[in-house]
């Protein structure tokens, strides 16, 4: 659906945009990840054809964005980070200038509204003034704005920026949503633990450099390399036996005993010997009632990716 080819953009003594490539398949949910000035919000710009790159290439649904522009932006939505509002407009006024601007048809343009009020919940406020809205109806809004075309690719710039714990779950479930109708979300946030929860790709850059891609999971998986497990028992009086018991198991280090019936220690052996781990616990008589291997989070990875870049 996305296809990046050496995305490079210039500017007077800064390079914000370094030789980016990489490419997104239909209906899957990248997050896009980096420090404040990495390029991210100059890429989507780029990609959003609002940009003119200093030079490389960047393809939407196989359609290069430097020859067919206006083709493109029938088939994208790009929700920025800050838009722009009309005075005396209502939601419903709001959306009907875009529908307009897109050239809806007027026999469709009004189903189309409702839709896509719909499902924001916006229609609960169709009438109000936009001026007027918060800032999570702004957002949804905004959204909505960067739907009404139907977009195949949605490109998101900081989309939870500023709103409330409720709104921005109710963010993640609309993302969901999307990719489950097929649509191609490309999001950046800072919220990194957020990002971890609905994204299925990762794409990080520093300095506008590329400097990791790809599935999620996998990504964690090839960078973590010690497990923290802690393991809590239903019968208290096993915990210092079941310390011995890992003691003498390769691999395991740092073994602390937390309250009366919980132990915590380092696995530094890979992830598929976890569960015999557990198996041979069970096995031993142990009265295991949970057993949970601490993964990396999208922040350590952050972190540990770009630790001393920047």
């Amino acid at each position: 659906m996305l296809k990046v080819d050496n995305l490079t953009k210039d500017f007077p003594k800064v390079r914000a945009v370094d030789n980016l490539s990489f490419e997104l398949q239909k209906g899957r949910i990248c997050g896009f990840v980096g420090p404040n000035g990495a390029g991210k919000t100059t890429a989507m710009r780029i990609i959003a054809t609002l940009d003119d790159p200093t030079f490389g290439k960047v393809y939407v649904s196989d359609k290069s964005i430097a020859e067919r522009p206006y083709d493109i932006r029938r088939i994208i939505g790009f929700m920025p980070d800050h838009y722009g509002v009309y005075p005396d407009l209502s939601v419903l006024d709001y959306l009907e200038f875009y529908a307009r601007a897109y050239e809806i048809p007027s026999s469709s343009r009004k189903r189309r509204i409702e839709q896509i009020m719909n499902f924001t919940g916006l229609d609960k406020i169709a009438e109000k003034d936009v001026e007027t809205l918060s800032k999570g109806m702004r957002q949804r809004l905004n959204l909505g704005r960067a739907l009404i075309n139907d977009p195949q690719l949605l490109i998101m710039d900081e989309p939870a920026a500023g709103l409330d714990p409720r709104a921005r779950v109710e963010l993640r479930y609309l993302i969901k949503q999307l990719a489950e109708q097929g649509k191609t979300i490309f999001v950046s946030s800072h919220i990194l633990t957020e990002l971890g929860e609905i994204c299925d790709d990762i794409l990080i850059i520093d300095k506008g450099k590329k400097v990791a891609f790809g599935d999620v999971n996998e990504i964690q998986k090839s960078m973590q390399k010690t497990f923290e497990i802690s393991v809590k028992l239903l019968e208290a009086p096993q915990i210092q036996g079941l310390e011995r018991f890992l003691m003498e198991r390769p691999g395991i280090s740092n073994i602390r005993i937390k309250n009366h019936d919980s132990i915590i220690f380092t696995f530094s052996k890979d992830i598929a010997e976890i569960p015999p781990i557990m198996r041979e616990m069970t096995s031993q008589g142990f009265s295991v009632i949970e057993f949970k291997p601490q993964m990396m989070t999208m922040e350590d990875v952050f972190i540990q990716i770009t630790e001393g870049e920047f």
